[in-house]
């Protein structure tokens, strides 16, 4: 069983339950939302890999909907999804951080492999974001090693520990 998880959000019941079936045949773990609010709630509920947004959607609509899911999960990869496609609405799209941007009707296979992909850039993200967070324990540690060394490297020879003001003064 696979542990891809991707959202489904779309106005249009149709869509919600042809990508519902489609991506659970695949063996992805698929949830659905009609609606860009619904969505928000879901992301804040649950992790998920890739979310699929329909663009025109009554309430927020799809630039709407990613923006605010990347602020609350940016490793969450987005594909916007239209069927009014503009040259204007696929520059904003990709500006506000979509992956990608596909224009209904789409072919299911040409749909797989935009998630497959948009998988693969997910786990890329989750990586770095892992790394980055290890880097970041990794120098407060050496920071907090340091000052630890300074002050037992002082108390050793007799003196009194220095302040950092100090510590400045006496290199410079």
């Amino acid at each position: 069983m696979s542990t891809e998880k991707v959202l489904v959000v779309d106005d249009e019941l149709f869509v919600r339950e042809l990508l519902d079936e489609y991506f659970t045949k695949l063996k992805f773990t698929v949830d659905v939302a009609e609606s860009g609010e619904a969505a928000l709630e879901m992301v804040n509920e649950n992790r998920y890999n890739v979310a699929l947004i329909d663009l025109k959607m009554t309430g927020l609509d799809g630039l709407q909907t990613l923006r605010q899911i990347r602020d609350m999960d940016s490793d969450i990869v987005v594909v916007l999804m239209t069927g009014y496609p503009t040259v204007e609405s696929s520059i904003d799209a990709l500006r506000a951080g979509a992956f990608d941007y596909i224009v209904k009707p789409f072919r299911l296979n040409e749909l797989k492999d935009i998630v497959t992909a948009a998988i693969k850039e997910y786990d890329f993200r989750r990586e770095i974001s892992l790394l980055k967070e290890k880097v970041r324990m990794l120098e407060e540690s050496i920071k907090g090693e340091s000052s630890l060394s300074s002050r037992e490297e002082d108390e050793a020879e007799g003196r009194p520990a220095r302040s950092k003001m100090t510590k400045r003064k006496a290199v410079t």
